[in-house]
């Protein structure tokens, strides 16, 4: 009998040790695509802000260690490259070198349970200011990716077949949106 009992009390105990989690809880992304030269757009210093016009931070809770990175919009190879440096901090930072459907986009990872429902937007300055001048573009719930739901496709390297699936949730915004000048922008 106390054999059958310890039964009942171990077995749904090794269901937890055992769990296995998927690196994209709660991990999200926005995808940008824009006309607006990477030297260029990298000048204006975009940033992923909160509703109160915060600065965000993509951070790894649990880990003890450095892993707060900045909220801001790097091209894809460059976001890879950083992320890749930060493998020697933890080696979460390994399941953020796989977005290759992310090619050719400027990309930002952020922490997508706590801004869900909350207004977020893509901040820049103003590229003709002299002072410190900001502007916002709203970026909507539904221009919103939560990586968690293409994990399967993540996992196995399906590049094509997620750049397809995430193709209607990137965010297209012109050089105009920017405030550049037609002559400024790429062809």
């Amino acid at each position: 009998m106390k054999k059958i009992l310890l039964l009942y009390i171990l077995v749904p105990q090794s269901f937890f040790l055992f769990a296995q989690h998927c690196p994209w809880d709660c991990s999200g992304m926005i995808l940008l695509q824009t006309n607006v030269k990477k030297d260029r757009l990298y000048k204006l210093d975009p940033v992923l802000v909160d509703e109160n016009k915060n600065e965000i931070s993509d951070t790894m809770y649990g880990t003890g260690k450095d892993t707060h990175d900045p909220c801001s919009f790097l091209f894809y190879d460059d976001f890879t490259t950083y992320r890749i440096q930060r493998i020697k901090i933890h080696h979460w930072y390994q399941y953020d070198t796989v977005y290759y459907f992310a090619k050719g986009l400027f990309m930002v990872k952020y922490n997508f349970c706590n801004y869900e429902g909350r207004k977020l937007y893509l901040r820049f300055t103003d590229p003709y200011s002299t002072g410190l001048t900001f502007h916002y573009i709203e970026i909507p719930d539904s221009l919103r990716i939560h990586l968690h739901n293409y994990s399967s496709e993540l996992f196995a390297g399906r590049a094509e077949a997620t750049r397809k699936k995430i193709e209607p949730f990137i965010l297209k915004v012109n050089c105009a949106a920017f405030f550049f000048r037609k002559d400024e922008c790429l062809q």
